[in-house]
């Protein structure tokens, strides 16, 4: 996400933080960046970001996805992969949250009584390290540029009892690059801030519970990778993303059925972009910067999804995830309302060490602009920019947990591939190759470090001049680089 020389604007630093692959999670890393790094759209910040904060909650995640696996769960039992940041968590005191606390209370009932009634308060601060292999300087001259800043702070809390549960994750952004002076931001900590989720549910059985609040859509799983920054499914709004409704959620040992309705997204918090101060990906009101920047807003939000084991031994699993998104998108400018069909499917592995998990998906939307309506704007991490509004996207990881024998920190490798075909004539397709680790210390899992060498193209999170058109007709349609280390205490 690389950032104009205005704060808001295209140049090298503003967007620096993108450029780099800044974003989800939420304490995430989403582009390179991370997700907290959006004001410099030209680098990869935003996706590194998110990725970090997937470390806040330290307990495993299902077996379903390794990434999941390695980011962590939630007292309430539900596991949060990407509470590292802008694109966010692994087994982070932050990320553990809705799903997880869903998924203890209905997939790992235990035999064993549970106390009436249990709250963990939990914190978690991350730094990050940079090089931006196509970034730009002041005059716009191409360079290498390295950083080592301040990351985020995430603040969380879990409550969990025998017909209860509920939990909430907030966190402090800015007085790093990223959010630097020359995006417009005076630097800092504290100076963005998000409220990833807010949520209470009760448990109808030991396979139902309903959930209110801002929480994780049920679209897919929560986390399709292991990347603390996410995927391009981040980029466009379909992985790991928090609005504001009730769901519906049974689930057996084979068998997971959830249901939603979200009026609406979750609300902006506090930074200096117009409608952008939350961490996942939202269709929303742009920013003065965006070229051809639309003034939408995503309503009344249908998702829901059915995912069948068709091999779960104990060793090897196998799962079959079918997902759809149905909502209207009202233009402020027509006062119309559009639509947006969203549609998926996944097969989610695991052998022994080994995860993998292969998804696509359909995106149809109708967003009833006054002028363009072959690209829509989003908004996330204190900033905004267009993607294209039709088009097939196509993911898939392979990952596995490695012996590290004496050393203090377990590993878990991955490597993953996006690409977002888009369906307009003359847009360029977008696609990022994320090739990363996740340590975790073997103590008691509160030192994480999250490592990724990240090659996108016509990616808003990675390489400079990217960020505000690369998701939609494209932006120079060259391959950017860039590495990104996001380290991290959770208490």
């Amino acid at each position: 996400m690389n950032a104009p020389s205005s704060p808001h604007a295209e140049s090298g630093t503003t967007r620096a933080r993108y450029s780099v692959l800044s974003t989800r999670d939420p304490v995430h890393p989403k582009s390179v960046i991370s997700r907290g790094a959006l004001p410099q759209r030209n680098s990869m910040l935003p996706v590194l970001v998110p990725a970090a904060l997937i470390a806040i909650q330290p307990q495993a995640q299902s077996a379903m996805t390794a990434p999941q696996t390695q980011q962590g769960a939630s007292p309430s039992g539900e596991t949060d992969t990407h509470l590292a940041s802008d694109r966010t968590d692994a087994t982070d005191l932050a990320s553990a949250s809705v799903d997880e606390a869903q998924t203890q209370h209905t997939e790992q009932p235990s035999p064993t009584p549970k106390p009436k009634s249990k709250l963990k308060l939990g914190a978690a601060v991350r730094g990050r390290a940079d090089i931006r292999f196509n970034d730009v300087d002041s005059s716009g001259g191409q360079r290498t540029s390295s950083h080592l800043s301040f990351d985020t702070l995430a603040l969380t809390a879990d409550y969990d009892s025998d017909k209860f549960f509920g939990a909430a994750q907030y966190r402090f952004y800015g007085g790093s690059f990223i959010y630097g002076k020359n995006a417009g931001y005076k630097g800092y900590p504290g100076e963005v801030q998000y409220l990833m989720y807010a949520y209470a549910g009760a448990k109808l059985s030991e396979s139902d519970s309903v959930t209110l609040g801002i929480q994780p859509v049920p679209f897919d799983d929560r986390y399709w990778g292991g990347s603390i920054l996410d995927d391009l499914g981040f980029v466009y709004g379909m992985e790991e993303t928090y609005n504001l409704g009730i769901k519906y959620k049974r689930q057996t040992s084979n068998l997971r059925v959830e249901l939603g309705l979200f009026p609406s997204s979750g609300p902006a918090v506090k930074g200096i972009s117009r409608d952008g101060a939350r961490y996942s990906t939202n269709i929303a009101r742009a920013d003065s910067y965006v070229p051809d920047g639309s003034q939408n807003d995503e309503r009344n939000m249908v998702i829901g999804n059915v995912q069948y084991a068709l091999v779960n031994d104990g060793k090897t699993s196998l799962k079959a995830t079918a997902s759809g998104w149905i909502s209207s998108i009202y233009n402020f400018d027509t006062g119309k309302n559009g639509s947006k069909h969203l549609f998926a499917f996944s097969l989610t592995g695991s052998h022994g060490p080994w995860s993998s998990k292969a998804l696509v998906a359909r995106q149809d939307i109708d967003p009833r602009n006054p002028g363009r309506n072959d690209m829509i704007t989003v908004s996330g991490f204190d900033g905004s920019y267009n993607i294209a509004a039709k088009g097939t996207y196509a993911f898939g990881e392979i990952g596995r947990t490695v012996n590290t024998g004496s050393f203090p920190f377990d590993a878990y490798i991955y490597a993953n591939y996006g690409r977002f075909m888009k369906d307009a004539a003359g847009f360029k397709d977008s696609e990022r190759f994320d090739l990363g680790a996740v340590w975790t210390s073997k103590d008691k899992g509160r030192v994480k470090i999250y490592s990724e060498f990240l090659l996108g193209r016509n990616d808003p999170y990675v390489g400079a001049g990217q960020y505000v058109s690369g998701a939609a007709q494209g932006g120079d349609n060259r391959w950017k680089a860039a590495f990104m280390m996001i380290f991290g205490y959770y208490f």
